[in-house]
Order: C-alpha cells, then structure tokens, then sequence
C-alpha cells in the first residue's frame, strides 16, 4: 500500500487541477511503471558487484602473468 499511496495522491491532484478520469488514471499508470528507489539502488549494486569481479579477474590475470614470466626467467637466467 505504500507504493500505491504516492501514485493515488498523484492521480487526485490531477483530479484537482481538471484532468479528467482517463488521463489521471494514464498518467498515474505510466509513472507507476519506473523504477522505484529501491530497484534503481539493485540495479546500481548489481552494476558495482559486476565491475568489482571484473577487476579482481583482471588483478588475478596480470598477476599470475608478472609470476610466471618472472618464474622463467630465473629459470632461463639459472
């Protein structure tokens, strides 16, 4: 219900201000169809997680490439 109280105050102000039944009831079904705070906060962890796992699995890559080169060149330099 909390969702729906926002969205019904906006419909009757459209009421108030002389829109009619149908287009309050438009405008308040196309503003219910963004995203809410929390959806947009999920999206954004979501997008930030991503972005982490991608850069530790470049760390790993470019790590373990500075290893095995340094690893053959004491064995070549030996």
């Amino acid at each position: 219900m909390s969702v729906m109280t926002p969205i019904l105050r906006i419909r009757r102000v459209l009421r108030s201000i002389g829109a009619t039944s149908q287009q309050s009831d438009d405008f308040a079904d196309a503003m219910s169809a963004y995203p809410t705070k929390d959806d947009f906060q999920q999206r954004l962890d979501t997008m930030f997680a991503q972005q982490f796992n991608r850069i530790m699995f470049g760390i790993i890559v470019v790590v373990g490439l500075a290893v095995a080169i340094i690893t053959v060149l004491m064995v070549a330099l030996d």
